[in-house]
Order: structure tokens, then C-alpha cells, then sequence
């Protein structure tokens, strides 16, 4: 493993060949965590420099709190439970396509993350692995079979979620998210949906009814141009600023999608060229 400078983050490039998550640390950490006395600010503070922790704990709280991108690079096929968990800078995660399982919690508690491109070959995602991180959009390849419980919850502005109708999903995946909070289903005062196949079916269904054709497009691992011209010119341009039942439209989606190469204005040009084209002759 080594750490570099990328895109002006502190980047570490994971390889698998060192644990990273230290039990003895953690819970000399959680300890003092608890302590009114250390922390008073509990359970929201964690000013843990002040704290008397071992010299060796603040280190490895120092150097896991210094990551702020993590590029998990090819070979990687499992990324072991807690590994990144409360590494509370880090900001991406990349994978490689070799990575076919999360474990629980892995990235749990990372209230900087913002973006995920999540291997292609994904088929397990265990419970809470990204519980309480700071996503706005998750795309989830189709080969994913298991979504554990809690896997995304506590993500409050999530608001595009994209899976395959046959994955199993976890209970409470999605507790606590802006997708969960502006639809159908009455939530409790926690943030919490009555479990039942209904929400599960929206969740895994939202945009495979056949008038949101062009947002299944988008929202695809590898959208293809040729595919959403056709779709545009059966039923406009217009149709980029159509909103699904999440209310997200299909141009969200393409900006989102951390693995669509295709922007907008090219499908836009490519459209007018094409219009034009059809009035000269």
C-alpha cells in the first residue's frame, strides 16, 4: 500500500496487504469516546488529541483521519469488515473491477463521502458498509445479488439509487435518506419505513416501468449514446426534463452516474444535428 497526492487529495492506494483496522486501538478510542469526562461534547464531540489515549492510538487515528481518496486498485477481490470505518475524511472511493465483496461496515462512519464507483462485479455488500457516509447517488452493478441491512442508511441526502430488480435487499437499507423521505411510504419519527415487499419493490423498481425508458438509459453502468438518441427522438428532447416518481430526472442521473462518459450537451448537439438534417432533406 502506499499513499500519493491525486486530484489534490491525500490518496492511498489500497492493495489488501496490510490490515488496516486495529481492534485494540478502535476500542481504546470508543472508550475515552464514551467518557463524560474526555469528551463532553459525547456522543457528538470527538476531539480525541485532548483525550489520554497512547501515542500509538493517535497515530493511527492521525493517519487514518489523513486519508481523503481511496483507490482500491486491481486484485483487491474482498475489502474486510471496518477497514475504512470513521475515516471521516475520506472523500472518493474508487474501485477496480476485481472487488466482489464488501464487508460490514467497511466504509461505515465516513461523513465525508460523497462519491463511490463501485466495482462492476460487485455481488455482496454487506450490512452497514457505507452506513452514515454523505452519498447523493449510488449505482450498484447488476451482477449484485445481497445488499445487507443498513448498507446505506443515514446517507440524508441520498436521492438516486439504482440496483437490479433481483438483488435481495437488506432490512432498513435506506433508513434516514432523502429518497426514502420524499416517497410513498409514511416514515416514523426516526426516519424508519414499515418493512414490508411493497417498499422493496419501489426501491428495486422506480425506473423499470416503460414510460422511464430513457432514465433506466442513464442510470445504466454504461450508457450508451446511440441508445438514449433513440429514445430521445421517440419522444423529444423534452423528455430529458421529465421526473420519475422519485422525482429525479433522467439528466440527473447521466450527471450522477460515476460511470457515464456521455455529457448532455453531446446528446443535446447530436440531437439538433440530427433534427436539422431531417428538415434539410
Amino acid at each position: 500500500m502506499r499513499v500519493a497526492m491525486v486530484d489534490g487529495l491525500v490518496t492511498l492506494f489500497y492493495d489488501g496487504s496490510k490490515k488496516l483496522h486495529n481492534d485494540n486501538f478502535y476500542e481504546e478510542w470508543f472508550e475515552k469516546w464514551e467518557c463524560d469526562e474526555c469528551n463532553p461534547n459525547y456522543p457528538h464531540g470527538d476531539n480525541w488529541e485532548d483525550w489520554p489515549l497512547s501515542d500509538e492510538c493517535k497515530q493511527y487515528l492521525r493517519e487514518r483521519e489523513s486519508w481523503q481518496q481511496v483507490i482500491v486498485v486491481e486484485g483487491v477481490i474482498e475489502i474486510p469488515a471496518y477497514t475504512f470505518r470513521r475515516c471521516k475524511n475520506i472523500k472518493r472511493v474508487i474501485m477496480a473491477n476485481t472487488v466482489v465483496k464488501i464487508e460490514r461496515c467497511a466504509f461505515s462512519c465516513c461523513s465525508s463521502l460523497f462519491f463511490i464507483k463501485l466495482s462492476i462485479t460487485i455481488e455482496v455488500i454487506e450490512d452497514g458498509a457505507f452506513l452514515g457516509c454523505d452519498l447523493a447517488s449510488v449505482f450498484i452493478s447488476p451482477r449484485c445479488r445481497e445488499i445487507g441491512v443498513a448498507a446505506f442508511r443515514d446517507n440524508y441526502d441520498l436521492d438516486i439509487f439504482h440496483v437490479h430488480p433481483n438483488v435481495q435487499l437488506g432490512r432498513r437499507l435506506l433508513s434516514k435518506t432523502k429518497l426514502m423521505k420524499d416517497s410513498p411510504f409514511e416514515l416514523d419519527r426516526w426516519g424508519n419505513y414499515e418493512e414490508m415487499e411493497e417498499v422493496y419493490e419501489w426501491i428495486k423498481n422506480i425506473n423499470n416501468d416503460g414510460k422511464y425508458s430513457l432514465h433506466r438509459a442513464c442510470c445504466s453502468f454504461q450508457p450508451l449514446k446511440e441508445v438514449l438518441m433513440s429514445i430521445i427522438k421517440a419522444k423529444g428532447i423534452g423528455s430529458f426534463a421529465v421526473k420519475n416518481e422519485a422525482g429525479i430526472t433522467p439528466s440527473r442521473y447521466l450527471k450522477e452516474n460515476p460511470y457515464a462518459d456521455i455529457e448532455e450537451m453531446d446528446i443535446v448537439r447530436d440531437y439538433i444535428a440530427t433534427m436539422m438534417g431531417e428538415c434539410n432533406n
